[in-house]
This record gives structure tokens, C-alpha cells and sequence, in this order.
């Protein structure tokens, strides 16, 4: 899992908090069971402003729903005063070091995000 800070985005937040948040929410996020991998990418979103999208692979098609709920949950204990998205993905795009494309994982979560955002009954599994 990958977490990359970028805390100009939360400038509401204290950085302590984010830091201890952030730190806390990847070991929360490599805990669970029905997450193979994830990477979590902090963006800005039409209407929200900064935001933090997880993007997990599943360990199965059957724990996706769940799965999703439990990424959502771990972002609002760890860090409750951002708006967190978690988008189920086949596989994460990587570079040949193995570090997240964040550029192409985000074009590739978009379409899902601005659905959801249009349809907030989509969202609630």
C-alpha cells in the first residue's frame, strides 16, 4: 500500500493530526482481511475540495462490498475530518520500481467517483 501526503490539500487540519491519522490509517488498511492491496492518493474533487481516494483490489468479487466498507470506515476513524472514497480496482498501475501511478490510477477511478458522487444511493452498498 501506498500513502503520499500532500498536506497543502487539508490545510484545516493540523499537520500532527494528519501525520498520526495517515500513519495509523495504512496500518489499518494493511490489517484487513478482505483486502489484497491498496493505495490511497489525496486529489481534489469538483465540489468537495480535497479528498483521499482508496483504491483496494478485493481479495475476491464477493468482498467487495465489504471490503469497501471497511476502508471507509478505517479512513473515518483515522482521519474523520476528510471525505474519503474507496473504489474497488482489478489491480493497481505500478511502475517498474513498483511505486502507485497515481496519475493513471486516478483517471482510471474517476468515471466510478463522479457516478457516485451523482448517485449517492450507488454508493451506500
Amino acid at each position: 500500500m501506498t500513502v503520499h501526503p500532500s498536506f497543502d490539500l487539508f490545510e484545516d487540519v493540523p499537520d500532527a493530526d494528519l501525520d498520526s491519522g495517515f500513519f495509523a490509517l495504512e496500518g489499518e488498511l494493511l490489517e484487513l482481511a478482505c483486502v489484497r492491496e491498496c493505495a490511497v492518493v489525496h486529489t481534489e474533487l469538483p465540489e468537495l475540495g480535497g479528498a483521499l481516494v482508496v483504491a483496494f483490489v478485493p481479495l475476491s468479487p464477493e468482498r467487495e462490498i465489504s471490503g469497501r466498507r471497511a476502508v471507509l470506515a478505517a479512513c473515518q476513524r483515522n482521519l474523520p475530518a476528510l471525505y474519503a472514497h474507496a473504489v474497488a480496482v482489478d489491480e493497481l498501475p505500478r511502475t517498474a520500481e513498483g511505486a502507485v501511478r497515481e496519475g493513471e490510477l486516478l483517471d482510471g477511478v474517476m468515471p466510478q467517483l463522479a457516478r457516485d458522487l451523482m448517485s449517492p444511493v450507488a454508493m451506500a452498498d
